[in-house]
């Protein structure tokens, strides 16, 4: 009975797995790849609201039209207003609201009435160039930010079969549209950009040292008219041109450095005096100022970053912001000066976020320090001009830092034009090697850094050119430490006055 069953059963298995077999074998020729099963955002949205934002190239009147446009998600195409990507390809992160709003689009979650502490971003990109980015707020609304204004879009339909004659039509209809409305317009730009270069005292001392240089570009019609450089920096003011130097002094075995700015018609009569700071208040221990070097990080209009290093002390490096007017006077402004509480209260958020919630000492409470108010600087990060704050403290005896993102946007007191029209994203997607990029207030040229060279590139239909119209050689370790873009009629004025200074 054993051996019938088992010989039963094994006949039993057999056609079943014929079965399959067959069955597998017809379906294999119609079974089909699915293609974007489960789109992140799909289906029709319409445009019910705006907020705009402080640095929105925009107007009110503007922004309004886009009310009642409708935008269209599809696996074959997306279309925003008179915008549109074919075959787009949809990516998701997850991003901290804050830290994202803040260096993505400088606002933050409160302006945009978004409470979550984590958001969804969707990126949307063609085969040559991206499209935008998409905050889904839920599975009906959407958040697109278009020249710096935040438009809310709400879904009204999950229908989105589209008929190929139609959507080819349409977006045809789009082109033409946007072609007839060009103008021909001339364009002139032009940009002074600040470098430094690190290199090692030449002196006996072998410390570190940095020079500096200014680089002027112009261009016209998205030609390149005019590059030239000078040493040292030549800054634009208000209230005309200042020039920028650091000088080296060595004597009796220390090491002294000044930082001069002074307009350009009355000579270097100002300088920056490093004032008397004590290492930590509860030491009260003095550190003597005729022993520091000093690191440009940042230079404005109106305000001067730097990074003052005791080297010849115990390596206490300090950052310190200064006002490029009252620079004599010697003493660091603290970030409320200039960005009021809001400010005190992000470079503490900063703090506690990056600094104590990652210290296993401080939660154990062996470390005792907070950050001091006017310890604070700018640094480059993504094509943009970001705020950090410095902690200085005693670890196992010896004197350290630690560095952190304070979570605000800097004030158009201090940074008047820090934009980037095209998205840093599609820099990097055109030029991997990108470290650093610059887009005119025009929109007509790019300014890309890599490691070796700057590179002036056209912007074509929103988007930057196959082929550079101009090359600057760096020198090693090169980085910004100024940009300052002129338009309309300042771009010769600025000229002029450069020649003049470089002769």
């Amino acid at each position: 009975m054993k051996r019938i069953s088992l010989l039963l059963g094994f006949v039993i298995l057999a056609i079943l797995l014929s079965a399959c077999s067959v069955d597998n074998m017809e379906l294999s020729k119609n079974i089909v790849a699915p293609k974007n099963i489960n789109l992140p955002i799909e289906g029709r949205y319409l445009v019910e609201e705006f907020k705009i934002s402080p640095v929105s190239a925009m107007t009110e009147e503007e922004a309004e039209i886009y009310i009642g446009k409708e935008a269209l998600f599809h696996e074959d195409v997306v279309i925003l207003g008179d915008n549109y990507c074919y075959e787009p390809n949809f990516k998701i992160k997850n991003v901290k609201a804050n830290e994202y709003l803040i260096y993505q689009y400088k606002t933050n979650p409160e302006l945009l009435n978004i409470t979550d502490e984590e958001i969804q971003v969707v990126s949307v990109s063609g085969e040559r160039q991206f499209f935008n980015d998409f905050i889904k707020l839920s599975d009906n609304t959407i958040l697109v930010n278009i020249d710096g204004v935040f438009f809310y879009l709400r879904k009204t339909n999950d229908d989105v079969q589209i008929d190929k004659a139609e959507l080819y039509s349409t977006t045809q209809e789009i082109t033409l549209k946007a072609a007839d409305s060009e103008k021909e317009i001339s364009l002139d730009s032009a940009i002074l950009l600040g470098l430094k270069a690190f290199k090692l005292d030449s002196g006996n001392s072998g410390l570190e040292n940095w020079s500096y240089r200014t680089i002027f570009i112009r261009s016209v019609d998205k030609n390149i008219v005019s590059i030239q450089e000078m040493e040292n920096i030549l800054l634009p003011r208000m209230t005309g041109f200042w020039k920028v130097e650091v000088e080296r002094e060595e004597k009796d075995g220390k090491v002294n450095d000044k930082i001069k700015a002074y307009p350009v018609n009355r000579g270097a009569d100002i300088s920056i005096k490093v004032r008397d700071e004590e290492i930590f208040r509860t030491e009260m221990e003095q550190i003597s100022t005729s022993s520091t070097i000093k690191n440009i990080l940042f230079l404005g209009n109106n305000y001067i970053s730097i990074e003052n290093i005791h080297y010849r002390n115990k390596g206490q490096r300090y950052l310190e912001f200064y006002p490029v007017d009252n620079i004599n006077e010697g003493t660091p402004i603290k970030i409320s000066d200039i960005m009021g509480e809001a400010g005190k209260e992000a470079l503490l958020e900063g703090f506690n976020m990056e600094i104590l919630s990652n210290n296993k000492e401080s939660k154990k409470g062996l470390i005792n320090f907070i950050p001091k108010e006017d310890s604070f600087g700018l640094f480059r990060r993504n094509g943009l001009w970001i705020l950090r704050g410095r902690v200085n403290y005693i670890k196992n005896g010896d004197y350290v830092y630690e560095d952190f993102n304070i979570p605000a946007i800097p004030s158009q007191e201090i940074i008047s034009y820090d934009e980037l029209y095209i998205p840093w994203k599609e820099i990097k997607a055109r030029r991997p090697d990108a470290l650093d990029a610059f887009v005119s207030p025009n929109e007509d040229i790019a300014i890309i850094l890599t490691r070796n060279e700057i590179l002036i590139y056209p912007i074509e239909e929103n988007a930057i050119g196959k082929e550079p119209i101009g090359k600057v050689q760096l020198n090693p370790g090169e980085k910004i430490i100024m940009a300052e873009w002129a338009i309309g009629r300042y771009p010769q004025i600025w000229e002029k006055e450069f020649v003049k200074e470089a002769n």
